[in-house]
């Protein structure tokens, strides 16, 4: 059976996989594809994760210059990054006011062992035009991680990334 009466159907698709491949390559040379990030240089980055209501009876779980290590999109970064900063605070509720105009928090009395926590880990990584990466992992404010010990492994999420 012919096609356009000279080209039988595997002509036919030969001849598409082939054109789609040149296409391919000729928008991968032009810039549009993913693949060619840049790499504008080095830098060194505080990551700061933020875990809600960490339910811990050790509220010094997180420690400054401890090693942690980090997942990112189920990746894990391999070495570990090192903790530089730790914000610590008992959870919070919030009751209206007597004149109901703003809210007072209050510390949780209904969960006395869940804490909320800022923590800043530091690592090299690699500044792009579209933001950094961590070891061929990219991260954004906003990302899912874990953050991983001897003692625990918890979820938070990416809050600020700052260079340095």
């Amino acid at each position: 059976m012919k096609v356009f009466g000279r080209f039988n159907p595997f002509d036919f698709l030969c001849l598409l996989v082939v054109l789609i491949g040149l296409l391919g390559f000729a928008l991968a040379k032009a810039g549009y594809a993913g693949v060619d990030q840049a790499i504008l240089g080095p830098a060194k980055v505080n990551i700061e994760i933020y875990f809600v209501g960490l339910k811990t009876r050790d509220p010094n779980i997180f420690k400054e210059g401890d090693k942690s290590a980090l997942t990112i999109r189920n990746q894990p970064v391999e070495p570990p990054m090192t903790i530089t900063k730790v914000e610590h605070w008992p959870k919070k509720i919030a009751f209206p006011s007597a004149d109901g105009k703003k809210a007072i928090a209050y510390d949780d009395p209904t969960n006395p062992l869940a804490h909320d926590f800022v923590v800043t880990i530091s690592d090299d990584a690699e500044r792009t035009k579209d933001g950094y990466v961590v070891r061929g992992q990219k991260i954004k404010v906003g990302n899912q991680v874990e953050l991983e010990s001897f003692n625990y492994r918890v979820q938070g999420v990416v809050v600020n990334i700052t260079g340095r």
